[in-house]
């Protein structure tokens, strides 16, 4: 059986002269030539191999095979229709998707409020969490659309651009007990176990964050709460995690103070993407919502 090469013009045009009686004023409801609508008619009835219209009458008569087919095209171009619409409206919903990374020293009152606020624009956002160095290849890919990281505080690579976002502060936490009362020194901290709350330790991170030889990780918050309260370590965590809350859990004082404890938060992208109007909303919204009230 040989495929039918109707187009919609056709059917379009069947179905006006169907409804119209005429050529004539089928041509104008559709804005088109009277010799173009009869060409699109005689191509469709020469393809399907039988006539459609009894042309010795004037209004023009459907044939029995007709009329059949004319109830089919008017379920036809209904079906058309409905595709055109849905068709509309795929590359808004495409990019009304926004996939942003992020780890566990990412506030997340800060993502709720960027959350909330993108919703109001429209623009959904899928929160995923995960380590630097996944959300880099995942960015590359084009598997996520953005990222929201500790500063590397060096040139990434020519494949990312960043933006700084804001500034966390971390401090030392342990449970009552686990050091020696009084401000803790370096010495002491490096003496006794530290909880690191990554799966990976990348050089820049373990310049960073590790001090002690002993270090057990984890990179489920439930885990690293139940270690902490447990005495299974110490750890540096930020202070937005509010870790003094959790059950025997305090902020420790050391000999280093707080001014070394700062670190910048960067939002990673890959180049070109800014053109997308809602990774641009999203890089504004983080300017925005860093500053506003918890």
């Amino acid at each position: 059986m040989n495929p039918l090469n109707f187009t919609l013009a056709q059917i379009e045009a069947f179905a006006c002269v169907c409804e119209t009686g005429t050529l004539t004023h089928a041509a104008r409801r559709l804005k088109k030539d009277r010799s173009t609508v009869s060409e699109l008619i005689e191509y469709l009835e020469i393809d399907l191999g039988y006539a459609l219209f009894d042309r010795s009458t004037r209004p023009l008569r459907l044939t029995e095979a007709g009329e059949l087919l004319w109830r089919q095209s008017r379920l036809f171009l209904h079906e058309a229709q409905a595709f055109a619409q849905v068709a509309r409206h795929i590359t808004g919903q495409l990019s009304a998707r926004l996939t942003l990374c992020y780890d566990l020293f990412t506030p997340r009152e800060f993502l709720l409020r960027v959350q909330r606020e993108l919703a109001l624009r429209q623009i959904r956002l899928e929160p995923i969490l995960c380590e630097r160095a996944e959300a880099e290849a995942w960015i590359e890919e084009g598997q996520a659309d953005a990222g929201l990281f500790q500063a590397l505080n060096r040139t990434i690579n020519d494949r990312l651009q960043w933006r700084a976002v804001g500034s966390i502060s971390l401090a030392v936490y342990a449970c009552t007990g686990f050091f020696s009362p009084g401000a803790v020194s370096q010495f002491h901290l490096a003496s006794r176990t530290q909880l690191i709350p990554f799966r990976t330790l990348p050089n820049w991170l373990t310049q960073r964050l590790q001090i002690a030889d002993d270090v057990l990780r984890t990179n489920d918050v439930q885990m690293l709460r139940e270690m902490l309260c447990a005495g299974n370590g110490w750890a540096f965590l930020p202070e937005h995690m509010h870790a003094e809350t959790w059950p025997g859990v305090v902020r420790v004082d050391t000999e280093m103070g707080d001014s070394a404890l700062s670190q910048t938060l960067v939002a990673l992208w890959k180049p070109g993407q800014t053109g997308q109007p809602a990774l641009s909303q999203l890089l504004a919204t983080f300017a925005q919502m860093w500053s506003a009230p918890d």
